[in-house]
């Protein structure tokens, strides 16, 4: 069985819409401009950004570039330049990473917060500080702009999930505390804070956020994949295997019982998961 389940991570991709809605529309209805991407072409980007998500930048790369030329609308090109600069970044390659943020700028007419922060993650990566900085403040100029509270905080916590994934560890904690500051009734950031600590293989804390997210309405198949999964990575650390066969031998039935009573939910509310089925078929019967 696969290290990790593939799994929805509704908190990555509804901010990441939102930024690109941002981004349109901007913070008041003069601003507002039609988002043309073709519906295929939004399914393209959604696939090539969950490879980036998932540190696969060759295959993601190798998709941007291959759909740049069909998706020609102005969002489509924003989208297409932003993962391309995302998946260079992730490979080392952070000239090639600058050109392609450059270009979704030129398209967004600088809004694009996403160009912004791939090219100021590859000009520090480069020893460009001063530039980095400048793209950094930019960030946060903008966000700062936007009178909708709720918006700003979700922006708030894209730049957190981005810190994060760029190893910048304190500033990712400090704009997700900003986020939940600005708006504490949102689920979606207890949630992307336990992902942080279940990544770390802090299990016991992820599990607070996740408990705080289920007790503020989060109560959906997907809430209950991202318990399971959690559940599952926590038991394959502690044997030392990945094999369900073995994890079904090895695990206690109090763990067996744990695991399963998230990871059955998720199934039985209608969660779409071939490998989870699969688990909850081999171990949960």
């Amino acid at each position: 069985m696969a290290k990790e389940l593939s799994r929805t991570r509704p908190t990555v991709v509804s901010l990441a819409f939102t930024l690109m809605m941002l981004s349109y529309f901007g913070s008041s209805p003069a601003s507002a401009q039609l988002i043309t991407m073709s519906k295929e072409c939004r399914a393209q980007v959604a696939q090539g950004n969950e490879m980036n998500a998932a540190g696969d930048y060759r295959r993601a790369l190798d998709l941007f570039t291959g759909i740049a030329a069909d998706c020609d609308t102005r969002d489509g090109k924003e989208a297409v330049q932003v993962g391309i600069a995302s998946a260079q970044n992730g490979l080392y390659n952070y000239p090639e990473a600058i050109a392609a943020a450059n270009l979704a700028l030129e398209v967004s007419k600088g809004s694009s917060l996403n160009a912004l922060f791939e090219r100021a993650i590859a000009q520090e990566k480069s020893g460009n500080m001063a530039a980095a900085t400048a793209d950094y403040d930019r960030i946060i100029e903008l966000t700062e702009k936007n009178q909708n509270v709720t918006e700003r905080a979700t922006i708030y916590a894209k730049m957190a999930d981005l810190n994060y994934r760029a190893g910048k560890l304190d500033d990712a904690n400090a704009h997700l505390a900003k986020a939940m500051e600005l708006d504490p009734a949102n689920s979606d950031f207890y949630i992307q804070r336990g992902d942080w600590a279940a990544d770390s293989g802090d299990y016991d804390r992820a599990f607070v956020d996740y408990d705080k997210a289920v007790s503020m309405g989060r109560n959906d198949p997907d809430m209950y994949a991202i318990r399971g999964q959690a559940r599952i990575k926590m038991m394959q650390k502690k044997y030392g295997t990945e094999n369900v066969q073995e994890l079904r031998a090895k695990m206690t039935p109090a763990e067996t019982e744990m695991v399963c009573g998230d990871t059955r939910k998720a199934v039985d509310m209608g969660l779409q998961d071939m490998k989870m089925d699969m688990f909850v078929a081999l171990v949960c019967r």
